[in-house]
Parts: C-alpha cells; structure tokens; sequence
C-alpha cells in the first residue's frame, strides 16, 4: 500500500512536469501513423543520409500535408518544431491556416524517420551519480554514456555527418522540390526558428513569408547565466506588483539564491539533489503556468518548507532524462558548442543563483560527439527582406526576446517583432486564438494586428507543489497507519487463537 501510495506522488509529479516542462511535440521519436483522408495527405520520400557523400546510403523522411479545399490556394506553410530531439510530425494546425492554404509536416531525419538516433545511454547516465547532477563526477558519466551511444550508432552503419541542421535544410528543399513548390511559407518555432532562419538565409528565393514563434538567435543553444538572471528579475517586478508574492518576498532573485544556497539533502524520506532542482526549475521556467509553481516552492521554501523543492527534485528522474532523442539533439544542438570553451567550469562558477544548468549538464558533450559540424560561418545571418514576423513572450528564458532585438531583428529589414508581456516559451503562445488570427492575416495580407491578453493575474496558485507534497505525505500516513491499524488487529486475533 505504501509503495502504491508513493507511485501515485510521482505519477502526479511526473504528469505535471511531463506536459510543462519543455516545449514538446512528440513522443521521443514516435513518429504518429498517417492516414490518408480527403484531406490529408501522407508520403515517404527516400533521401541519401549524407546529401555530401555520393556513396550515401538512402534513408526514408516522412510527409504529411494537411489540404486546403481552397480552389485558389495561398502558397502553403511549412512547419518547423521545436527541439532538437523532439519530433516534428505531430502538429494539429488550425483550421483557420487551412481555409487558405496547405500545410507540411516533414519529419526530422534522425527522429521521425527510418533512422532514429536513440540513446539510452545516455538517459541512463542523465539520472546522475553521487547527490548533485551537475557535480563533475555526473557530468563525465553523462560524458562518457554520450560517447558510448555515438560508438554504437557509428559501428551499426549510421553516418552522424548526415543528422546536422545544415542537413535538414536539403531535406526542406528536396520536399519543396518534390511537390513542385515555387515559395513556401515558413511556421516555425523555437529550434524550428534557427532551421528557419538558415533556411531563409541559402534559399531565401523560396521563401514568401516566415513567421517565428519563440525565436533563437545564433549561439542560442547556449543559454547564458546572465540572461537567466534577467528573467528572474522580470517576474521579480511583476512579484513587487502583486500583494500575495510581494509579501512572501522582496527580491526574487535573492529569494532565489538563498534556497538554493541553504538546500537540505532531503525532506522527510524524499532526497534533493540540488543540480535536478535547478535543472527542473529553469525547464518550468519556460513557460507562465509552470513558472509560478516554481515560484512558488521557492516561496514557501524560503520559509522553510522545502517540499515542492523535493518534490521537484524527484520528478527529474521520471521526466529529463527520456525527454529527448539524445543523439538528435546532439547532432543539431551542437551547432552552437565551442571547443575553445570549457562550459561546465564557466556556469558552476557563475554568481547568480540559478547558473545555467542545461548547458552545464550539456554543452561539453560537443568533445565527445563525433559530428562534423558545417563551417563556423554558417550559421552567421545575412540580412533578409523577407517579410518576416517574430512573436516572443517577455518572460521567456529560454529564447529571450532581448536576444531577438539585438541579435535578429536588425537583420530583418522587412521584420516585425511583437512581444507578449505575460507570456513565456512557445506552448503560451502557439494555440492562443489572438496568436492564431495574427498569423492567418500576416500570411495573407502581410499586416499585424495582434492582442495582448497573456498578463499574470496573480502569484497565488491552488495546487502549487508544496500542496502536493503535503498531500502526498499525508496519503503515505494514511496508508502506514492502516498497515499498522490491519497488522495491529491481524495480531490480535492471532493472540486469542494460540491463548
């Protein structure tokens, strides 16, 4: 009863977290089965696994494309998701996109295709050793695993040179060369905007319009402590404006750097590991929702009450580490990794309190991952005239739309950056009806007329994670107390019968 009572605390845990945590747009490589209809279309298109080698072996790219009943169709759009490691197969676009035009989903070589760069290894080792994720002795094992995964894959006859972004962008053109597109629309979000903008940038004749949710910036694989401390300051202000968080705190980010500087090993019978803290807490950061339950658990454990800190300590085991395709996010996100650069000693030495902690735990896997990246200018932008729209939340941590300002916007000499204020990563954006509406007129007409209504209302949340470790531990009182009750009377009667 009582390991059935702590399996339904992680399965709550986990389910939250499961949904939040990151962006997500599929199911670690499950490519979803396409069935043809009226109105949907399915293909598989057989593409060489390294465009550059003549001797390439084929690989199979999957395609859907979501039809119009338009008889006069508006050049169809793209969609480019987020990741990499995630897939790209299962975006339901709106039905508003599809009064005027067709949209494709093609799959990500390396995850929605024939070949699958899977890395159990790696989701091993990302549980850890010792008490602290990001400690140097998890981190080489992490390290190690990588190199483990990437020997196994090249001995079973994978070409890894074939799995990088650059790659990706043959495989846009050969598609839109296929269906004998002359210019494609390009939707894309988060990693998406980054195949986007490259895309944009070597094939920018096929391009008609582009619009970015969520958007990086070159280099934005890497995300800078710094930056991470801005945001914090952010929801600060937004805390000093409301009467509930104000009083639990007056700086957040001191808040902040006092829990994690005074972090127990554990609360009651559950361990905290320091390094999936902060691990988890930046990945719930991305987004509003999930954002002020981590709040909210340095709130309360700023007053000593360190059980959502647990409880999000114990839902990095059943979430993180299987949340990606680990090679494919390898082969793409280290388009970005410097090896004159040594990441994990840069961020753990780092004064502000969160760190950076995904880039410690992973950007110093580039020594050991044996993909040959393109040449270190091609990632560099060219300006655009492209007529382009970029929506970024004001409280993103992960692609923060100061980045985009100076980094992007400059080279879009026909762009358009709207920023909502109360809004974080590209789940708080996407699905939104003012979002959706602003994108179909962009594409038709070009203009943008957009409304804002993602502000937070309040800091006040009813089912934060300390209620639920709370919850939780009274159910395993509960459970042992009725053990204890049922063995007390089992033993009795057993009493009466030998007396």
């Amino acid at each position: 009863m009582i390991s059935k009572a702590v399996n339904i605390i992680r399965l709550i845990v986990a389910c939250q977290l499961l949904l939040h945590v990151f962006y997500t747009n599929g199911q670690n490589g499950s490519t979803p089965v396409c069935i043809e209809t009226d109105s949907l279309a399915c293909t598989n298109l057989h593409f060489p696994e390294n465009w550059k080698s003549k001797t390439s072996r084929k690989i199979t790219i999957p395609v859907k494309i979501y039809k119009t009943q338009n008889p006069i169709p508006s050049p169809p759009i793209l969609w480019l998701s987020g990741g990499p490691g995630q897939s790209n197969m299962d975006y339901e676009p709106p039905s508003e996109f599809l009064e005027n035009h067709d949209v494709i989903l093609m799959g990500y070589r390396g995850i929605d295709g024939s070949v699958v760069l899977n890395c159990p290894e790696i989701s091993r080792a990302l549980k850890g050793r010792g008490d602290d994720l990001l400690s140097d002795e998890s981190i080489d094992f992490v390290k190690q695993a990588s190199g483990e995964c990437a020997s196994r894959l090249l001995n079973s006859g994978v070409d890894l040179d074939g799995y990088t972004i650059e790659q990706v962008l043959y495989d846009i053109d050969a598609v839109r060369s296929y269906f004998k597109i002359e210019k494609l629309n390009l939707l894309s979000a988060s990693y998406g905007t980054r195949v986007a903008q490259l895309y944009a940038k070597f094939y920018s004749r096929h391009v008609n319009k582009s619009v970015m949710i969520g958007a990086g910036t070159p280099g934005s694989f890497i995300w800078e402590p710094a930056m991470i401390n801005k945001k914090i300051e952010d929801y600060n202000l937004l805390c000093q404006a409301d009467a509930y968080c104000k009083n639990k705190s007056e700086d957040l980010v001191k808040t902040f750097d006092e829990v994690i500087g005074q972090m127990p090993k554990r609360w009651f019978f559950i361990p905290i590991d320091p390094g999936k803290v902060k691990v988890v807490a930046f990945g719930m950061l991305y987004h509003k929702d999930t954002a002020l339950q981590v709040i909210d658990a340095f709130l309360a454990a700023k007053e000593g009450d360190y059980s959502g800190i647990a409880l999000m300590s114990l839902s990095y085991d059943y979430v993180i580490p299987d949340m990606m395709l680990w090679g494919d996010f390898l082969s793409k996100g280290m388009i970005d990794y410097d090896s004159t650069k040594n990441y994990g000693n840069e961020f753990k030495s780092t004064s502000y309190p969160l760190g950076s902690p995904l880039s410690t735990l992973f950007m110093d896997l580039g020594v050991v991952w044996p993909v040959a990246q393109p040449s270190s200018d091609f990632s560099d932008l060219n300006q655009s005239y492209i007529p382009s729209l970029v929506l970024n939340g004001a409280l993103d941590f992960s692609t923060p739309h100061e980045n985009v300002e100076s980094k992007l916007m400059p080279l879009l000499k026909n762009g358009k950056l709207v920023v909502f204020k109360g809004a974080g990563h590209v789940a708080d954006l996407l699905y939104r009806d003012e979002v959706i509406v602003g994108i179909k007129k962009f594409f038709l007409s070009g203009g943008v007329e957009f409304e804002d209504t993602t502000a937070i209302e309040t800091f006040k949340i009813k089912n934060g994670f300390p209620k639920i470790a709370k919850i939780g531990l009274g159910v395993l009182v509960l459970a042992s107390s009725l053990l204890i009750f049922l063995l007390y009377k089992a033993f009795r009667r057993l009493s009466r019968k030998l007396g």
